[in-house]
């Protein structure tokens, strides 16, 4: 299970710097009211991902902090996070620290739509207000697919 993990490790670093795709809920609740600029808390994250007909259950944390400024650039800094990824009908369960990490990069959000491009990739932010972002992401890497959401708070 050592790929599965290392594709979900860089799937993580990848989401916390580069949301990917994702979509909007029609839950009144989930509307975007806010603006993605300033600094964000990162925080939970969960999800489910398949690999080869194998179903996959995700949950982490993360603590450090994502800035979106008003000149259309972003710094994010990872001080730790985990990621564990159980899998019910094996059994098994196995939590991956991710290493802390800084990066730099340029991001375009379109209130019109919510969606959000950073370095190039696009995804879509699901809850956006004064306090709080919800962003779901779709994974597709090595074989992997499926969907993680992330929180983040101010």
């Amino acid at each position: 299970m050592k790929f599965l993990s290392n594709s979900l490790k860089v799937t993580f670093v990848l989401m916390s710097i580069l949301f990917l795709n994702g979509c909007s809920s029609d839950d009144e609740s989930d509307k975007t009211t806010a603006n993605i600029e300033g600094v964000w808390q990162l925080g939970r994250m969960y999800g489910k991902a398949n690999y080869n007909g194998v179903n996959t259950n995700l949950e982490g944390d993360s603590e450090g902090t994502m800035e979106f400024k008003t000149d259309g650039t972003y710094d994010n800094d990872v001080i730790s996070a985990y990621i564990t990824v159980s899998i019910p009908s094996m059994n098994y369960s196995e939590t991956t620290p991710i290493e802390a990490s800084s990066t730099s990069g340029e991001y375009f959000y379109d209130v019109t739509t919510d969606n959000l491009e950073i370095d190039g990739e696009m995804s879509k932010v699901v809850v956006l207000n004064a306090n709080y972002m919800k962003i779901k992401t779709l994974i597709n890497d090595s074989g992997v697919t499926g969907e993680l959401f992330s929180e983040y708070h101010r």
